[in-house]
């Protein structure tokens, strides 16, 4: 019996260790201009350690979104392969650690096979299929976990980020009253667009989001009550 015990804990330190060496084989994946790095180690087969650097400040409303996000993507990530839900299955919790400048620990969360989502498959969008409209919105939905955020320069808060049926990304955004007055005056949306354009974050978010079969990123402006107050639709080609 002893024999066995010990052979069953060997097989599992193995199956853990396994998922850590793919991991880091891989890592370099998820790697881009904010996120430098990530790491996997073990220190039981129980138990897997995930680091994330990255460049982000831990303000501000992208680093909120993007690093809240993380551990959610990342578990669907890991999901995706055969061992890692193999130590979904056996109970195995993923300690994730995200870094901010400084070496500042920004998130800290534990994913274990209750907290992970079940309909996406990253590992054939690894390989170069695009995932159908409602595996989309289940990847945006460990987005829109951390909504709303607040820009609080301006008091506008994106509420929530979906796809539509043409897989257009779509970010809903409420602004504060006293921009209502700006959006209705007549070449507001060219001047918003332009300046989106210049900042070179939207022609980021379609170069982050290439796997996914993003089609054009569209953003609706609202008022408290949920009224469309303006549109602006960015094209790929516009932004590349």
């Amino acid at each position: 019996m002893a024999s066995l015990l010990l052979m069953s804990c060997k097989s599992e330190k193995d199956k853990t260790q396994e998922f850590v060496d793919m991991y880091n084989r891989s890592s370099g994946m998820i790697a881009n201009n904010k996120i430098k790095s990530t790491k996997a180690t073990t220190s039981s087969p129980d138990q897997v350690d995930i680091s994330v650097d990255t460049d982000y400040d831990g303000s501000g409303m992208e680093s909120d979104l993007v690093t809240g996000a993380l551990p959610d993507l990342i578990a669907q990530a890991i999901r995706s392969e055969k061992v890692g839900q193999e130590l979904f299955d056996r109970g195995v919790k993923f300690n994730v650690k995200v870094y901010g400048l400084n070496s500042k620990v920004i998130l800290d969360k534990t994913i274990d096979n209750k907290t992970v989502a079940k309909d996406v498959d990253f590992k054939s969008i690894a390989a170069g299929d695009k995932p159908n409209n409602a595996q989309l919105n289940s990847i945006l939905e460990s987005f829109n976990k951390n909504l709303p955020i607040e820009d609080p320069s301006t008091g506008t808060k994106i509420t929530s980020i979906k796809a539509d049926a043409e897989n257009n990304l779509v970010y809903t955004c409420e602004v504060p009253d006293s921009f209502k007055k700006a959006l209705a005056i007549a070449g507001t949306e060219k001047a918003m667009k332009d300046a989106m354009l210049q900042s070179g974050q939207i022609k980021q978010v379609f170069t982050q989001t290439s796997a996914l079969g993003i089609n054009h990123i569209k953003y609706l402006y609202t008022d408290k009550t949920g009224k469309v107050l303006k549109e602006i639709t960015i094209t790929k080609e516009e932004a590349m």
